[in-house]
């Protein structure tokens, strides 16, 4: 009876633990604020595990019959969880009561299990109390490491939800039933059926809980879902629909989202990656300096690797891009590779699996002063552990590959501030990436893109660079004759900012602070939306 009493309470404080590490790892995924939504929670789940125990106090007599129960009803939080916050975010938003509650009931449950156990161990005399709070602790650590090692990764947090509810509720099963067949020689049939409903309804809210259609960019319907997986890293969903918002449209748009953010839009890419790419190539042409071996950090979908290889003067690409599952996708799929012209397959394009912060810091010293151009296409800054891909010591270590007075080209986030409807403001966000920059000794100026309202960061350390004559030279200028594609002045405002370190990671308040005043366009999963969300 002691080794059944001491496997029920390692597999119920484990799953208990692992309950609130799903519900705060998918919240804070699906909203991008890791430190608070972790936080929170966690704080709610240790305070009701402290309400658990003093309602233990209640339980006079507990018999083993009714841990197992309250096991099993724990292990059915974890099952129902991914799926119910799923739910509520498609009906309700962000609404951080969904997550708070889910761990809260799952630490009340959890903080009953070891009082619980104590009692009914009483009459056992080799029940330790020691042994009980050691197995308790070790499970946390033991969920721990198998959350993120293990399931995670491979599973996602729907099915790692699932699988801890299906399994350990088998493991209760087999356990509770030998001691209760051995006890009372048959199975009590409230048991059976809280076993089946463990077994069968998480099972179903999970299958049921996904979204099957996807939303059009103007959110006007539905577009067809040509591609839907949880990678390792993110969430990748790519459609199709019908094109002709705007008069000079015709035929499909297929537009690429990465965890609910629109990576490409067949409609303004060709902008994009105008700017991103061609703008720095022209900026060689004009310095006599033409682009040889250019560096891209991230940029998976292929799409600026396209666009350097219309330049004949570009010998080689080495691109970095830590998803396999997008170079795979990039390689594959016809509709991407359509848009791409296999530039993935380019034996001038060398494709590097890897983690862009840790090759730069990796092959600093032996990549230095090897390429002429650096493309850096990561996405928004939405979390820390983006952030820290705009940070200056990042900047630093990565600016080392350059050679001298070589160029940088950084996507860099939202182009306008919310507070200056004129639109002579650039955001936060941009100008703290662009001090940044500055503040490594580059020279730096911001330029945007006006059909999708994207920033960028160009810089070099050439100090005979001009950047009005060459915008001015290549129509990009304020009233230029390109300026409806890339667009640079001189006189924009820039917002007083703080540049993004490691040690601040400022970058990432500055984007949820223009995400918060952009309202419900961003973050947003309700209706056909809900496929967007990570699984």
């Amino acid at each position: 009876m002691e080794i059944s009493l001491y496997l029920l309470s390692l597999i119920g404080s484990g799953a208990g633990f692992m309950t609130q590490m799903l519900v705060s790892g998918y919240w804070a995924t699906a909203f991008s604020n890791d430190i608070f939504y972790y936080s929170i929670n966690l704080a709610f789940y240790l305070l009701a595990l402290g309400i658990g125990s003093l309602l233990s106090n209640r339980f006079k007599h507990p018999t083993f019959k009714q841990l197992g129960h309250l096991i099993i009803g724990l292990l059915a939080v974890t099952g129902f969880s991914i799926p119910f916050l799923k739910w509520g975010i498609g009906h309700f938003g962000n609404a951080v009561l969904f997550p708070i509650g889910v761990v809260t009931i799952a630490g009340v449950l959890n903080g009953l299990i070891v009082p619980l156990t104590l009692r009914i161990g009483v009459k056992y005399p080799r029940m330790s109390l020691g042994t009980l709070f050691f197995i308790d602790y070790s499970a946390a650590t033991l969920f721990a490491f198998l959350f993120t090692f293990v399931f995670l990764i491979p599973l996602g947090y729907s099915k790692t939800a699932l699988l801890i509810s299906i399994s350990s509720t088998l493991i209760v099963t087999v356990i509770f039933m030998f001691q209760v067949i051995f006890q009372e020689k048959k199975i009590p049939l409230k048991s059976m059926s809280l076993i089946v409903a463990t077994l069968i309804l998480p099972t179903s809210f999970y299958f049921g809980s996904g979204g099957h259609v996807a939303p059009r960019m103007d959110r006007s319907g539905v577009a067809k879902i040509l591609h839907n997986e949880q990678s390792h890293y993110q969430k990748i969903v790519l459609t199709e629909e019908t094109s002709g918002e705007r008069r000079f449209e015709s035929g499909l748009k297929h537009v690429l989202f990465l965890d609910g953010f629109v990576q490409f839009s067949t409609v303004d890419e060709k902008s994009y990656h105008f700017c991103l790419v061609d703008v720095p190539v022209m900026a060689g042409w004009y310095q006599k300096q033409p682009i040889k071996k250019v560096l891209i950090l991230g940029g998976g979908d292929g799409l600026a690797a396209r666009k350097l290889l219309n330049h004949s003067e570009v010998e080689g690409i080495t691109l970095v891009e830590l998803d396999p599952s997008m170079i795979k996708l990039a390689r594959e799929n016809a509709i991407v590779r359509e848009y791409n012209k296999d530039s993935l397959r380019n034996p001038k394009v060398e494709v590097i699996i890897d983690d862009a912060f840790r090759w730069v810091q990796e092959n600093q010293e032996s990549l230095k002063g090897q390429f002429d151009l650096i493309l850096i296409d990561f996405p928004a800054p939405k979390n820390l552990t983006l952030a820290r891909l705009f940070a200056a010591e990042f900047y630093r270590s990565a600016f080392t590959l350059l050679k001298p007075n070589g160029w940088v080209s950084i996507q860099a986030g939202p182009s306008y501030s919310f507070e200056d409807p004129t639109r002579k403001t650039i955001s936060e966000v941009t100008a703290s990436i662009l001090k940044t920059v500055e503040s490594i000794n580059y020279h730096a100026f911001p330029y945007v893109t006006p059909q999708d309202s994207e920033a960028f960061v160009f810089a070099t350390q050439d100090s005979t660079f001009d950047m009005e004559t060459f915008s001015r030279s290549i129509g990009i200028n304020t009233g230029g004759w390109l300026g409806g594609l890339c667009r640079y002045d001189k006189g924009w405002k820039i917002p007083p900012v703080e540049k993004n370190t490691l040690n601040t990671l400022r970058l990432s308040q500055y984007m949820l602070s223009w995400f918060r005043k952009a309202g419900d366009v961003f973050f947003y999963y309700r209706g056909n939306h809900l496929v967007l969300l990570p699984d």
